[in-house]
């Protein structure tokens, strides 16, 4: 049928950058289960997969009975040692029965809900979308429980240089038959929250995860990088060491569909689009850096000043 997710993306609460290998001990959240590495062309760590039983209502719009039961997969992912993202996901399809099966069934599917009720696959779909009521599938609550297991791990010592609000993306993939060319829809909700709808031809469904977490990733730049410059706007604690420190580790992260599968490289070419993400980012850092360098300048003029006074 579908696949739901929820995503999380902050800043790794450490004090300078991690090493890929401290971020693979910070990772290494199932014994026996490695931690995969990719170092070009930015590093990229992803824990093991952990699944959680899920027995529950599921959210529809129009609201419509719907119950899952079955496991939701999470992992955690950190990007250049310094931004911590995690996702959750669950496929959905639809139960052969009305009549819940034993625990055994369920547990030899790994990541995948099974529906029981009315509710079709676009009542789902945009009921994930849109948040729900109270008592449905959570995925956003798996995603923020492994965010908060990761950030109080012992590898961290809890300190930061840039101060940086967390995002969160909630998204659905779907597959359609005839389907020329893959659809995405990126909606901003608020200023930290964002909803993602992908449309692909069926055997790219499971390739939707890692463009949204991409996406969550890049959208986490932005978010970051303009609160920055705001707080510099107001005199808010942006001063050089922070926009240096901006320039320093998050600048380099910037590589759109760089741990993407090829075939959603047009997804990434339609955000490029609208709402131009590599537009703004260029704008961003151009705007950071004429910061950074008029506060240096003027800095340099204070000290100049004093010295002359001091003859």
């Amino acid at each position: 049928m579908i696949i739901l997710g929820e995503i999380r993306t902050c800043l790794l609460h450490n004090s300078r950058p991690l090493p890929k290998a401290v971020v693979s001990e910070l990772l290494g959240l199932k014994p026996g289960k490695r931690v995969r590495v990719t170092d070009r062309p930015v590093n990229l760590s992803v824990s093991p997969r952990l699944a959680v039983g899920v027995d529950c209502r599921l959210a529809s719009e129009p609201s419509a009975k719907a119950r899952g039961i079955g496991t939701v997969v999470s992992r955690a992912m950190v990007t250049g040692g310094v931004v911590l993202q995690a996702s959750a996901h669950a496929s959905l399809t639809r139960a052969a029965s009305d009549i819940r099966q034993g625990w055994s069934h369920y547990a030899r599917r790994v990541g995948t809900v099974e529906v029981i009720g009315k509710a079709d696959a676009g009542q789902l779909a945009l009921g994930h979308r849109t948040g729900g009521t109270g008592g449905v599938l959570d995925l956003g609550a798996i995603a923020e429980y492994l965010l908060d297991v990761v950030q109080m791990r012992p590898q961290l010592d809890h300190t930061t240089a840039i101060r940086a609000r967390p995002t969160w993306v909630r998204w659905t993939a779907a597959c359609a038959d005839g389907l020329t060319e893959p659809v995405v829809r990126l909606r901003l909700e608020d200023e930290v929250s964002r909803t993602i709808e992908v449309v692909v031809a069926a055997d790219q469904l499971g390739l939707a995860q890692r463009f949204c977490e991409d996406v969550a990733l890049h959208d986490w730049l932005l978010t970051t990088l303009g609160s920055t410059i705001d707080q510099a706007a107001r005199g808010d604690d942006a001063r050089t060491d922070v926009l240096a420190a901006v320039v320093e580790r998050l600048v380099h992260l910037w590589m759109p569909g760089a741990h993407v599968h090829p075939a959603m490289q047009t997804l990434w070419d339609k955000l490029e689009r609208q709402p131009g993400f590599g537009r703004q980012w260029g704008a961003q850092v151009a705007q950071i850096r004429d910061l950074v360098a008029l506060r240096t300048l003027r800095a340099l003029e204070q000290a100049r000043q004093r010295e002359t006074a001091d003859y």
